[in-house]
């Protein structure tokens, strides 16, 4: 069984799905407050829509390649990532593919 210790500021987790492509998106249009952080992941083989390519996850200025000041981490389908942040406004995502899947959970 689960145990939420700490919470966001609203007593309730939030979701969303974020789609990818040549434009940076954000995981959502709306801030957020989140005490623990946000988990991503990338639909993979075993999922019911998986992803055909990798998305990048960055600020605002991610670019879908390792360039040294704006490549994203790469996130491949199947990929899970955690990030110690409060707002998923500010997790942007892009793929060299357009329609790439990013599901997000933030607590």
């Amino acid at each position: 069984m689960w145990e939420i210790k700490e919470t966001s500021p609203n007593s309730a987790f939030q979701h969303g799905h974020a789609v990818a492509g040549a434009t940076p998106q954000p995981l959502t249009p709306n801030p957020t407050k989140f005490v623990r952080g946000i988990l991503l992941r990338t639909p993979g083989a075993g999922d019911l829509v998986p992803n055909t390519d990798v998305v990048f996850v960055g600020r605002k200025c991610v670019t879908p390649d390792n360039n040294a000041g704006t490549g994203g981490m790469p996130l491949p389908p199947g990929s899970v990532l955690e990030l110690p942040l409060e707002d998923a406004s500010e997790v942007y995502v892009t793929s060299l593919s357009e329609g790439q899947d990013v599901a997000w959970l933030g607590v």
